[in-house]
């Protein structure tokens, strides 16, 4: 129909239809988009979490609050992945070996047993993480997730096997060894839920928890089908990972472990053999003439790594021996990314007749321990101590027997807290910081004051020339900083 407007003839546009424009097309529910796919909610589930598509909240609740949206976007990018079609031929070849069970034709179950269809999560890895720092960012869940599965014991009712438990085990330990040969290791701390570990690669801080060494219960409320999904996707981000660090560190991966030792199917730190790869001498040459370091790049390296603070030769020329009763995978880890050295027998046998022993480690009572002069007796929490604070503890406050002082936590910064603890002091005073400390306290006392004089003394003077003073007297207490400061070092 027509109406005159301004004198004009003008012809109304077409009525637009609700959901055909706007943030309606941009987001879709979920069952739409499983009817899209045509997959099932366990399929689409898992597909979302290994291409890492999760959902979407629009400005407007489109059809109710208890509705799920994800992005038209994402939905296409998942249509065109080829674990659509894997999942599809599983789904049908597993029809099919029911079937012939169901008509009792065993050979014909047998044979589709033997070739069931798998996929792979190799283009999964190049698609989410383009480069290789890209993934070392993004490890910090991956290694919380497998270190918590290689706690637990095999369930038949969480559908969690005794071969996945230990290949997270091996796959931790894995990456623990290169953290031991890289030197990379930086903070440690004991917590209720956990150990916190912190380690440095490539100048990305990596952080992850593992659980203490004791028998772990699988509540019944969690749902695992999605944390093995997880799970499935971070195995093969962390071996990927583990690849490029050892080789890096120019060595063959997977490591290859012990079968003389006893035990070895824990994989202990001292059952894997560590092999340098075997290159023709062509590619040797190459590769160091391609990746050959200048002196002045290792000098600039080790003042960085003396300016961090961090002594990787802490227990350099030290021997421990755990007791038993310790948590030993996580001390011999700690010990063995410090340079020190590590004896344990699963049999407690006679340890004694070893002279090079200097430390025994320890968590029994003082009467059950025979004591020898040429040894320490500490218990666990000196180690972790020692690595935090980067000197070594004196030990007799962590004796047997003892009430151990607090353990203070590495991740928090005192100076932001604005709280310093008093065993926090005590350790500044073993290291002779305080003394820097007061000294910069002192300095921004004295420069107030003489600055306050000058102001006094010279109110009717110009500005430059008060500007002038201060940064001579700033001059000043600069050079006498560094003098006390050199003398605090000697």
């Amino acid at each position: 129909y027509q109406r005159r407007v301004h004198g004009e003839n003008c012809r109304m546009g077409k009525k637009i239809k609700k959901g055909t424009k706007g943030t309606a097309t941009q987001y879709i529910s979920r069952a739409k988009a499983i009817r899209k796919l045509q997959l099932s909610l366990k399929d689409f589930r898992r597909i979302c979490i290994l291409k890492g598509v999760y959902p979407r909240e629009p400005k407007k609740n489109l059809k109710g609050l208890k509705t799920t949206y994800y992005h038209v976007k994402d939905i296409n990018f998942l249509a065109h992945d080829q674990l659509i079609s894997r999942f599809r031929d599983i789904k049908a070849h597993l029809k099919k070996y029911k079937k012939a069970l169901a008509r009792g034709n065993t050979d014909k179950a047998n044979k589709l047993k033997e070739h069931k269809p798998t996929y792979t999560l190799t283009h999964l890895i190049r698609e989410r993480y383009p480069t290789f720092l890209d993934a070392i960012r993004d490890l910090d869940d991956p290694l919380c997730l497998i270190n918590l599965f290689a706690s637990f014991q095999a369930h038949h009712d969480h559908n969690v096997p005794a071969e996945r438990i230990q290949k997270c085990i091996k796959l931790s330990r894995e990456f623990n060894m290169f953290v031991i040969k890289a030197k990379a290791l930086r903070k440690v701390f004991l917590s209720i839920k956990g150990i916190y570990y912190q380690c440095e690669i490539l100048g990305q801080q990596v952080t992850w928890i593992t659980p203490y060494q004791f028998v772990q219960s699988m509540p019944y409320d969690v749902d695992y089908k999605i944390m093995l999904t997880f799970l499935e996707f971070y195995e093969v981000l962390l071996r990927f990972a583990n690849y490029k660090l050892y080789s890096s560190l120019n060595l063959a991966y997977p490591p290859k472990v012990d079968p003389v030792l006893e035990h070895s199917e824990f994989y202990t730190y001292s059952s894997f053999i560590l092999e340098e790869k075997k290159n023709t001498a062509e590619e040797t040459q190459a590769k160091d003439q391609k990746y050959a370091i200048s002196e002045e790049f290792t000098k600039e390296t080790e003042q960085l790594y003396k300016a961090s603070g961090c002594n990787v030769n802490l227990f350099k020329n030290l021997v421990f021996y755990l007791s038993r009763e310790t948590p030993r995978i996580s001390l011999e880890f700690v010990i063995l990314s410090f340079s020190g050295r590590v004896i344990y027998d699963i049999d407690d046998q006679d340890f004694y007749n070893d002279a090079s022993i200097t430390h025994v480690i320890t968590d029994r009572e003082p009467k059950h321990i025979k004591f020898l002069s040429n040894r320490e007796y500490i218990q666990p929490q000196w180690v972790f101590d020692c690595v935090n604070n980067n000197f070594l503890v004196p030990v007799k406050e962590y004796a047997p027997g003892k009430i151990l002082p607090p353990h203070l936590s590495p991740f928090v910064d005192n100076k932001k807290e604005g709280y310093v603890p008093e065993r926090q002091k005590k350790l500044n005073e073993l290291k002779g910081e305080e003394e820097i400390v007061m000294d910069d306290d002192l300095e921004a006392q004295l420069v107030n004051d003489v600055v306050g004089n000058g102001t006094n003394h010279n109110e009717n003077a110009d500005e430059e020339e008060d500007e002038d003073d201060v940064e001579e007297v700033q001059e000043e207490f600069d050079i006498e900083k560094e003098h006390k400061l050199s003398l605090i070092h000697i």
